[in-house]
Order: C-alpha cells, then structure tokens, then sequence
C-alpha cells in the first residue's frame, strides 16, 4: 500500500538560516541571520507579483510539464520514499477554453480534462470512463465551481492563482532570492518561500516575459517530507483549433456521475 502525498496550494515559503557550532562571532552571526530569514524579502514578494500580472496577459499558450511526485512505500514496518514520474500538456484559450491532458498515471494509462466554455468533462483511459456537467463561462470561475461543489483541483490550476491571492500572501513567514540558474536553457531567477507548513522554491524566467520555469514544494506536516516538482515548458504562440477543446465520447466510453459535496448547491 502507498501513503500519497497530496498536491499542495501554493502559499508558502523557505526560511534559509544556516546553523553551525563556533565563535561567538559565528553564533551572532548566525542569530542575525535567522532573525532577517523571518522577514520576507520584498523582492521576493515582488517577483510573484510580477509572475502573477504577466501570466494575466497571456490569453493563448501550450504548457508542457514533467513532474514528479513523491509517495511513501509501506511495506510491513518499513516505509519508504519513492518518487512517480507525470508528464501533464495543458492548452489554454482565455478565458473560456482549456484542455489537460496527464500521462504516466500507469503504463498505457491517461487522463483528459475539456473545458469549451459550456461543459466540463472528466475522461480516463484505457477505462473509457466520463463525466460531464454545466461550466460556468471562465477558467476561474470553473476552478472555483469544481473545488467547491466536487472537490476537484484543475491540474496546473496554481499557474493561474499563485502570487494573485493576498490572503495567500499574508501566509508567508519568509522569502528569499537564491541567485540566477538555468532551467531547460532559459536564465531563471530562483526564490525561496516558507510558511508553516509547507517549503516551496520557484524559478521564475528573468526578462520582459517573467514566466514560471520551475516549481518544488516540499510538505513539512511528514517527517519524510515529501515532494512535489514541476518543469515548464511554454508555448506563447501556439497553433489551437478550437475543436481541440470539445469532449466527443469515444466508442465504447461509460458515462457516469460527477458526485457533489454534502452541501454543495
């Protein structure tokens, strides 16, 4: 059997502070450091501000990520970590046009999300399984519908909400600029972040394009700590045939039913 780690909101950040036995000097130092740590660096801040207005401004792309999500092995008394490999394309026309598509579930094995500004369909392979229901008329409201009334995250659906939420914001314990590093051949500024509960680092894409380039997030409520890591990979100028978004049942598919939540209206 396997302990997942569950995919977390984006809202947090990492505290830096380096601990090591020495001088008095050295302690102070240390002391100093710990203490600046736990104010978030206003650049910091800035930079998802920034990432968050730009992604605004992009109406049309084609997001290809790898990620990897860790899971704990429990096998008897022993448990261990071990790390599952996805691969998630996500086509998006704004505001009313989305499609996802995961691979590396299992071998052969896919799922499919459409949105056409009317429905939203869930399909499963090689299962032949779907779902549809009404959608509200925007990506966000639909994000908002599905959580709400069937507990259902969108994939990637933190590209569009994260450093857009000031209550998210006000979560943050510490923030701070790591340097500049390649992320698949672009010059990616890389930040820290740390809240209570989960340790998170994005790379953000320096220039006049300041888009995600990668993404970890790491769970502090388990003593194995798990995590989760994402690589993008963008297409501001896609080609997309709007027929890319409709849900036609295959041959064979099974329909069943989205279930709501108690209390959802």
């Amino acid at each position: 059997m396997t302990k997942t780690f569950a995919k977390l909101s984006l809202c947090g950040l990492v505290a830096g502070a380096l601990c090591s036995a020495g001088s008095y000097a050295v302690a102070k130092e240390t002391e100093t450091a710990h203490a600046a740590a736990q104010v978030p660096d206003a650049e910091a801040l800035n930079a998802l501000t920034r990432m968050s207005a730009y992604m605004q401004t992009v109406k049309q792309f084609v997001l290809d990520v790898d990620s990897t999500t860790d899971q704990i092995l429990v096998n008897g008394k022993t448990e261990q970590l071990v790390q599952m490999a996805h691969t998630t394309k996500l086509t998006v026309n704004r505001p009313d046009h989305l499609k996802a598509d995961i691979t590396g579930i299992a071998p052969d094995s896919s799922r499919h999300a459409y949105f056409d500004g009317k429905h939203f369909t869930l399909y499963t392979q090689p299962d032949n399984y779907y779902a549809t229901v009404d959608a509200p008329a925007t990506i966000k409201e639909l994000m908002s519908d599905l959580g709400t009334k069937y507990g259902i995250e969108l994939p990637l659906s933190d590209i569009f909400t994260l450093g857009a939420n000031p209550s998210d914001m006000k979560r943050i314990i510490s923030a701070a600029y790591l340097g500049d590093e390649v992320v698949s051949g672009a010059t990616c500024s890389h930040y820290a972040y740390h809240e209570n509960t989960v340790d998170w680092q994005l790379w953000i894409k320096k220039g006049d394009q300041p888009l995600p380039c990668k993404l970890n997030i790491v769970t502090r409520l388990d003593s194995e700590r798990p995590q989760f890591t994402a690589v993008y990979h963008w297409n501001l100028n896609p080609e997309i045939d709007n027929g890319t978004f409709a849900f036609t049942a295959p041959k064979n598919a099974h329909e069943i039913t989205f279930v709501q939540n108690k209390g959802a209206q």
